[in-house]
């Protein structure tokens, strides 16, 4: 029992979106950092605890509706037994005032964050934007998340609005680095995405979730994932061709070897390649982790 209620509150936690949402935060204040804003560590502490409180709200929130606002990185057998339905109704209860206790704190830190003078017109935008897409994907009756682009505004939530919110905050305006920086980033996690989805594929199918991936049909979807890793690569080309520094951009080529490879592994199941789950879900968190750490690091070393 109790490793199941343990199961539970990993999956309702995700902590490979935190951890993204995390990071990419991290290389948004890395970049004001490089560009020489002071680092005012409350600001960037306020901002985090506000972002963590919104997607926990979510994620808990979205579970209350059973719209879950991303799929969790754990292997169908941890699933809670149909016999654990009994107790669903309390479960859900507490997932809705934790949501909205969430909810709340972000509100709290907002007035903090306004006090301190620090949400200008810009970070004030973020944060309307940040909030509004999060609690779309998880509305009752919208459905975002099977309409064909949840996949994108999930990837928007979590790889776009981190970075721009940390780095508006310390350094105040819009500068191209900002969004030379984060652009890749986009493809790569809707990449990693819609390897979640092909994973979960024969389930959505069944249960007629229009996801992207079943929109698509897995074939095309996989042609979709490869191009997307490929795209991203080239974006982090143009960066450099556009003034990203190559120091900073540079290191995020060594991850083109274990991209290729998942890559190579994708375009063999066309072919009836056997499917190893474990390497695959690997490989695709080195490809989206990997950059992410590698810009992050030398955004703050350099």
């Amino acid at each position: 029992m109790t490793d199941l209620n343990q199961t539970s509150l990993i999956r309702t936690m995700r902590p490979i979106h935190l951890m993204t949402a995390l990071a990419m935060y991290l290389v948004g204040a890395g970049l004001a950092r490089y560009l020489g804003a002071r680092m005012d560590l409350s600001a960037l502490g306020l901002g985090l605890s506000w972002l963590l409180c919104l997607l926990l709200g979510a994620f808990l929130l979205g579970d209350y509706f059973k719209i879950s606002f991303e799929t969790p990185v754990l292997p169908a057998k941890y699933t809670v037994p149909p016999s654990e339905n009994q107790k669903e109704s309390p479960q859900s209860n507490l997932r809705l005032f934790g949501a909205l206790g969430l909810f709340s704190s972000a509100g709290v830190l907002t007035i903090l964050m306004e006090l301190r003078g620090g949400i200008t017109p810009a970070v004030g935008m973020v944060l309307l934007a940040c909030f509004s897409f999060t609690t779309l994907v998880v509305a009752p009756g919208l459905k975002l998340k099977y309409s064909g682009i949840g996949e994108f505004v999930i990837s928007i939530c979590l790889v776009i609005f981190p970075p721009a919110l940390s780095f508006y905050m310390l350094y105040g305006e819009f500068h191209h680095f900002l969004s030379l920086g984060i652009s890749p980033f986009f493809p790569l996690h809707l990449a990693l995405i819609l390897t979640l989805r092909l994973r979960s594929y024969p389930e959505d199918y069944r249960a007629d979730r229009k996801t992207l991936m079943v929109r698509l049909g897995w074939v095309r979807g996989i042609f979709l994932h490869n191009l997307l890793v490929l795209s991203a690569f080239l974006l982090f080309g143009a960066a450099m061709l556009f003034g990203l520094p190559q120091r900073i951009v540079g290191p995020v080529f060594l991850t083109l070897l274990p991209a290729g490879v998942l890559i190579r592994i994708y375009s063999g199941l066309e072919h009836g390649t056997p499917v190893r789950w474990p390497l695959i879900i690997f490989l695709a968190l080195v490809v989206f982790f990997l950059p992410v750490y590698l810009i992050a690091f030398t955004a703050w070393v350099f």
